[in-house]
């Protein structure tokens, strides 16, 4: 019985020093680029015509970009 506990707080104390997984999006690295895309083949980031950069949405919504409106409403119909 008291394996049973130990085995239970050890697991318990493990989970609750796992990092999260953060979300990584892709934007354009240009100046005029507001928009952050969750997929790399996205429609909207072929006009970019410079470097494609993957960071934390967390860190993208910082910067004030927002959701691609073409995966908005992809993600809407679903």
């Amino acid at each position: 019985m008291k394996k049973y506990i130990l085995l239970i707080f050890a697991t318990l104390i493990l989970m609750a020093f796992q990092e999260k997984k953060e979300e990584k999006v892709f934007i354009c690295k240009s100046v005029a680029s507001n928009r952050y895309h969750l997929k790399k083949t996205c429609r909207g980031l072929t006009v970019c015509k410079t470097e494609i950069k993957t960071i934390l949405k967390k860190k993208a919504e910082n910067y004030g970009r927002t959701l691609c409106k073409i995966e908005a409403k992809q993600l809407k119909e679903k």
